[in-house]
């Protein structure tokens, strides 16, 4: 690897997030440097890079470096050049559906492992995105309620994405959705298959109730655990411009897209990568 190629990392919050310079990521990626990127990403679980013209193929040759693409996402429009890129664009009254606490896909019984997000069009203000790190939620959680909550599960799905399903095809519509989306439980603290370093597993997006509690009883233990991960201290928070591009893990971590920005535009380009190639 020449010098060009040595990361450069800028530890953004203590929670977690880096800003990465030294790399051209729209250069040739060899699996040495694939290698280095992931070591980061594990560490520091968001990665940002400036200046980072990446087009629809290159993005998908770099997803491809991490791991296996997966199925399309059930709601977006994908690139006319590369049907693995997702555009995700908003503008005028439209509403933004990424305003709210989450992990991708949690819905699936293996969610996406990672993501890469390129920004095309950004508004001259607003439309951030935030990052949590469920570590850091975790570690913030008192003894006793780790222990109680490492013997929960709970279920998670499509959420919010009821809404369209209903006004596109009624009753019927969302009955639909949710069996072409699906349904999964997961455990409320999870471990990391990398760093092996448990996190808090549940969303204010997909997390509908906890196994074995009464609804009340989970509605307000899973209140409790959505104040904690709205907490500053967890986060780190991105202002896009052009071409700046985010990779981030999304196991052990949750994100928040700002919708403060309509009537202006704003578009973005993302690839999941579903199974993590080092891993699985």
């Amino acid at each position: 690897m020449n010098a060009r190629n040595k990361l450069v990392l800028d530890r953004l919050t203590p929670a977690l997030g880096a800003e990465v310079s030294g790399l051209r990521l729209d250069g040739e990626i060899d699996e040495a440097l694939a290698d280095e990127i992931y070591g980061a990403l594990i560490d520091h679980q968001v990665l940002i890079f400036r200046d980072a013209d990446l087009s629809p193929a290159t993005m998908v040759g770099l997803a491809n470096s991490f791991g296996e693409l997966g199925a399309r996402h059930h709601s977006y429009v994908t690139h006319p050049e590369n049907d693995d890129v997702v555009i995700l664009e908003w503008k005028d009254d439209d509403r933004p559906d990424a305003a709210e606490w989450h992990a991708d896909m949690t819905y699936r019984a293996q969610p996406p492992f990672g993501t890469i997000l390129k920004a095309v069009v950004v508004p001259p203000s607003g439309g951030d995105t935030l990052w949590a790190s469920m570590y850091s939620v975790y570690d913030a959680l008192s003894p006793g309620l780790r222990d109680d909550l490492s013997k929960l599960e709970a279920v998670h799905d499509m959420g919010a994405f009821r809404t369209p399903a209903y006004l596109e095809g009624g009753n019927d519509g969302i009955q639909a959705a949710l069996q072409g989306a699906g349904t999964a439980v997961h455990p409320v603290i999870a471990h990391h298959p990398v760093s092996g370093r448990p996190y808090l597993n549940v969303s204010e997006s997909f997390t509908r109730f906890v196994i074995g509690l009464s609804a009340p009883e989970g509605g307000r233990l899973l209140t409790e655990l959505f104040d904690l991960i709205n907490r500053p201290e967890h986060h780190v928070r991105l202002r896009w411009k052009p071409n700046t591009v985010a990779i981030w893990d999304n196991r052990g971590t949750q994100h928040y897209a700002c919708a403060d920005y309509l009537p202006q535009r704003r578009v973005m380009h993302r690839v999941a990568v579903v199974r993590d190639g080092r891993v699985d």
